[in-house]
Order: C-alpha cells, then structure tokens, then sequence
C-alpha cells in the first residue's frame, strides 16, 4: 500500500548498522558496503548522521545481488539489537507491554525512517501492525527482503523483548512468493499470503499484552516523553525554508567558504541537484545565501570589536583582507574601518 509523499528524505544512518551485519555474513567487504552508501566510514558511526534514501536502495540491490537467494530478511531480524537506534530503541525497550511498545515505536519510529510508515490497531482478538511504503520506496517491493525483513524485525524483537517464542496468527505481504519464502515462514512459524496488496502482521491476545521483561517503567515513560517533543521538533524543521536550511548550516561553521554546495547537500541528506533545486524554487542560490551569511558575520564581528581585520577576513573566508575590503564596500558602501569607527560612535 503506497501513501503520499512526506517529510524528508533521509534516515538514521544507524539503519545500516544491522544491515553491514546482514552483509558481512553473505561474504560482502565492509569497503562494498561503505562504497553503496556513499558515505565515510565515520560520517555513519555519528547518531545524529542522516543518510539519503538512496543509499538504503543501493545497500539493498547489494545484498539481493549477493544472496538473494537466501532469507535477507530472516538475517536482518535475527541481527536487530533496538538500543542500536538510540532514543526510539530505548523508548521500545522500556515499555510495559507488547502492545504499548508496539504502539509507541509505531508512532516514534518516523524519527529514524521519516519516510516509512507503520500503523498499529486493535482487532476484536487482538492487535494489528501494517508497513506503508511511500511512493518513492517501491524498489523495495520489488526486492522482496526489506520488506521481509520490516516485518520479521518486528516478530524477532517483540519474540526477544517479551522472552516468549511467539508467532503472529496472519501475516500478509504485497509481493510474490521467492526461493527464500519457505525459511520465512519457518521463521514466522505461520502461514504467509502473497501478492496480498498489502504488508501487515496480526498476532492475538494474550501477544499483545505480554510483559517487556526488563522494562523501567518509568524510564520508558520519561523517554517516550522525550521521544514526542523530538518528533514535534522534527515537524517544525520539516516547514522551514530550504535557504533558511542551507544558511544554518553555513553560520554553524567556523569559517565561511568552507563547505561548497555538495557538502552542504551531503549534510542535508539530499542530491546537490536536489538542494540546487529546491533553491531555485525559493528564488535563492547557494552563492547568494553563502553572500548573506558572510555579511552578517562581518557585521557581528566588526561589532564585537574584538578581532583585527586580518583576522576577520580570514574567518569569513577571503583570500586576503583587501578581498574582503572590496565585499564589505558592495555591503555597505563604507570599508570595514570607517563602518566599525561609525557604529562605535553610534553606540557611545
């Protein structure tokens, strides 16, 4: 089932951290992998490092090409460790129940996978879970395994989290059946429907309401909590402007003209494309925002008083301080000097 776009494209880049497990045990270098995603080594280890889509696709297709014929997504279970996923995975694991972690991580989860959706309800027997892909992600209904491996995560961490080797009552997937479907359904311990128009797990009472061993009750509640004033904070940056992103990260660096525009793109968890794009849709460019940015911290910097211009030129980026001399004149029409001496007459 496909619902309509949303929210950003990038995710936590603590999703590949399972999936470099489920590749190295198919044989595949940590370089393979490194290299689909696109990103150093040490850009993923960062919690808060977000990741293009696209470099999930790519991961994927690598692993399918590898060993699609085995059950990727039976290994992608059996390989999930929740605290991997910092707040969302404690939030899961300090709940008191099946249901209520089921719930929370369903409402929560957007933080890690933005663009994935899961829906929880209550069946009159029950307890329901379904995967919505977004449009864009239906690569992964052609590839079978994440899907799969979505699913049975769910099953694999419910089974470690409640110590009970339990097995849903019907589980429904959208694409056909392949060469590794039988060891799924060894692994569900249930029948599976194919080509069933939709992703979705059903488990019955008492499932849902068994206990999470090792919950902290009120850690989890408190974390919850936490995890909710995140996601709003996750839809208030998702209405900003694109300029407004983009200047951000400009000003948080130490010194203009250090990021060009694939870096700043990189940062954002787009294509340079994309980021130009989205620019020129807001009647902006990158030069002219990084323009802005250097203007304003001129300003700050020449008010502040407590640098030589040499030293305020090289902060902003300019080859020398005559450079910056002749940008400061297209600012303001005055040199550095004779603005600085002005607004100190000014504030006296």
């Amino acid at each position: 089932m496909l619902l309509r776009p949303m929210r950003p494209q990038a995710l936590q880049s603590s999703v590949f951290r399972t999936l470099f497990r489920v590749g190295e045990s198919l044989g595949i270098s940590r370089a393979r992998l490194l290299e689909a995603t696109g990103e150093p080594e040490e850009r993923l280890a960062a919690p808060d490092t977000r990741v293009p889509y696209e470099a999930l696709r790519r991961v994927w297709e690598l692993l399918v090409s590898e060993g699609g014929a085995q059950p990727l997504g039976v290994r992608l279970a059996e390989s999930l460790e929740p605290t991997h996923f910092g707040l969302v995975g404690y939030v899961l694991v300090n709940s008191p129940d099946l249901r209520t972690a089921m719930r929370r991580h369903c409402r929560v989860y957007t933080l890690v996978d933005p663009r994935t959706e899961w829906l929880t309800h209550d069946t009159p027997t029950g307890m329901r879970a379904e995967l919505r892909l977004h449009p864009e992600d239906a690569w992964a209904k052609s590839l079978r395994h994440p899907t799969e491996g979505l699913l049975l995560g769910i099953v694999a961490t419910g089974r470690a989290l409640t110590g009970t080797h339990w097995s849903p009552r019907r589980v429904r997937f959208a694409h056909p059946r392949h060469a590794a479907s039988q060891a799924v359904e060894d692994f569900l311990g249930a029948p599976v429907e194919y080509e069933a128009g939709a992703y979705v797990m059903e488990a019955d009472e008492p499932i849902p309401s068994l206990p999470i061993r090792h919950a902290d009750i009120d850690l989890g509640n408190l974390l919850h909590a936490r995890a909710e004033a995140a996601l709003a904070d996750a839809h208030a940056a998702e209405r900003r402007a694109w300029k407004e992103r983009v200047s951000a990260v400009l000003a948080a660096q130490p010194r203009t003209g250090e990021l060009g525009p694939a870096d700043v793109a990189s940062r954002l968890a787009v294509s340079e494309r994309t980021l130009q794009r989205r620019l020129r849709e807001e009647g902006a460019s990158f030069a002219g925002l990084e323009d802005e940015v250097r203007r304003e911290r001129a300003f700050q910097l020449l008010r502040d008083g407590q640098l030589a211009q040499f030293e305020i030129a090289f902060l902003l980026g300019f080859s020398d301080p005559s450079a910056f001399t002749r940008a400061f004149r297209r600012w303001s029409g005055e040199t550095p000097q004779g603005w600085q001496k002005a607004h100190a007459a000014s504030a006296s």
